[in-house]
């Protein structure tokens, strides 16, 4: 009985902590259903994007002048077959936004043979800032908004077509100091670049955070997403993110009570797991039956050993 009550337990513990990882929102970077800092939340619900769980999606190719695609902050790096992809999307009219500072945007710009490419450094502003030099205030050309504010971004060397300025105040401190040297580039400098190609377009963004929930209202972030997107049907790629342990376990977990929603897969499981405590509660262990067979043993020596544990084993039910 101490035994069923213990397993009990254990069923129930692991219940309640699998139950809490469904509930409990993902923490990780970029995540649409992260309400944190670092979620996408906030972009998620005033823009409505649409979820690419690969890049590759023939839909965009249907009717690409309809399309805008972001990719934000890439971890993994771009597939040729990926490249190729993009470039006929925005051949035929579409509009692909490479948002990214240190992650693994520069593969892409390779692939697609674009000489431009993502620094690397920190752009700092000491002056045109929001509350720390790490967040310094920019300037879009060819847009109505001013003040977009970027969070620990980089620049963009070798731009054709630059369309997103530092101020002349910005610098980017190439040996992480926080302060400038003789030797640093000063402002202003390229954030923003616009790559033509057919009747599309590549724009490329030194920075990944603009839309997060803790950036997405400060300056006129919102309005500038909002414009890049005009009257255009929003995708975001979300296959080249990698995912937590906490959020593989969760995706996990979902599948499962997608499944569990299916009343035939409710039902089995439900009468599998009564079946299996109720078995538990009134079987008896086999060591039990031994410390028995012990006992007769010591009373009748002579007697053998083996029939008797089977004797004992067809009394208790067992095979």
């Amino acid at each position: 009985m101490k035994g069923y009550a213990i397993v009990v337990g254990l069923i129930a513990a692991t219940i309640v902590i699998l139950l809490l990882i469904v509930v409990i929102p993902p923490p990780d970077d970029f995540n649409f259903y992260n309400p944190y800092w670092n979620g996408l939340s906030r972009f998620s619900s005033e823009l409505c994007p649409h979820h690419l769980d690969s890049i590759i999606d023939r839909r965009l190719l249907m009717e690409s002048t309809k399309y805008i695609l972001f990719i934000i902050g890439p971890e993994k790096r771009f597939e040729i077959s990926e490249a190729h992809f993009l470039r006929l999307l925005i051949e035929n009219g579409g509009i692909v936004v490479l948002m990214d500072d240190f992650g693994s945007g520069n593969s892409l710009l390779q692939l697609l043979e674009i000489s431009s490419r993502l620094n690397g450094s920190i752009l700092l502003d000491p002056l045109f800032k929001e509350k720390m030099a790490a967040l310094p205030k920019i300037r879009m050309l060819f847009m109505n908004v001013s003040d977009v504010v970027l969070n620990y971004a980089t620049v963009i060397d070798d731009c054709q077509r630059a369309i997103g300025y530092s101020s002349f105040y910005a610098f980017l401190d190439v040996n992480s100091n926080g302060i400038w040297d003789e030797n640093e580039p000063k402002g202003p400098l390229t954030v923003a670049c616009e790559v033509p190609i057919g009747r599309g377009k590549l724009i490329v963004i030194s920075d990944s955070s603009i839309g997060i929930n803790s950036m997405i209202s400060m300056g006129s972030n919102v309005e500038f997403l909002k414009e890049l997107i005009d009257d255009r049907e929003c995708f975001v790629d979300k296959s080249h993110w990698k995912p937590s342990q906490f959020m593989i376990v969760k995706e996990g977990l979902n599948l499962l009570l997608l499944l569990f929603s299916w009343p035939e897969v409710r039902y089995a499981v439900i009468i599998g797991a009564g079946l299996a405590l109720i078995k538990l509660k009134l079987g008896r262990p086999v060591s039990a039956g031994k410390s028995e067979v012990d006992k007769v043993l010591m009373q009748n020596p002579t007697w053998n050993r083996e029939v008797l544990e089977k004797l004992w084993r067809e009394m208790c039910g067992e095979r």
